[in-house]
């Protein structure tokens, strides 16, 4: 069984229809991003800030958020606590990310299922997107 959810989930990854919400304030990382997700066959949509953040959910209903923590004036700690909180958002994997010093004690209070430090290894952020992307699917 568990190999049947592993051809589905490559299936799928492969096919490009895995959507992921990218949150980054940081326009020349946001792009990066998005083309690193794209040339992956991932499916990213890429914003600024977090204004907005769960309109934009129900409208891509991404398979996974990838978060900046520092986004200008707002948290990505505190959009995530929001989000895992919610009994609508709580089921979407979300990443966080950080150039800045993280305690993890603040990591593990924003309830996110991930952090990884930049700068990243592009290949270790795609492992933690499939990882959280396939635990889904379970």
């Amino acid at each position: 069984m568990t190999r049947v959810k592993i051809v589905i989930f490559d299936s799928i990854i492969h096919s490009g229809m895995t959507k992921i919400l990218v949150v980054d304030d940081d326009d020349d990382i946001l792009e990066m991003m998005c083309l690193i997700l794209e040339s992956y066959n991932l499916t990213p949509t890429c914003v600024p800030d977090g204004k907005g953040i769960r309109e934009i959910i129900d409208d891509i209903n991404p398979a996974l958020i990838l978060m900046d923590i520092y986004l200008g004036k707002q948290d990505g700690r505190t959009i995530c606590h929001s989000l895992k909180e919610s009994a609508i958002y709580g089921h979407i994997p979300i990443i966080l990310y950080s150039a800045g010093h993280i305690s993890s004690e603040s990591i593990k209070a924003s309830l996110a299922d991930a952090f990884i430090v930049k700068p990243f290894n592009v290949q270790e952020l795609v492992n933690q997107i499939k990882l959280r992307v396939q635990e889904t699917i379970k």
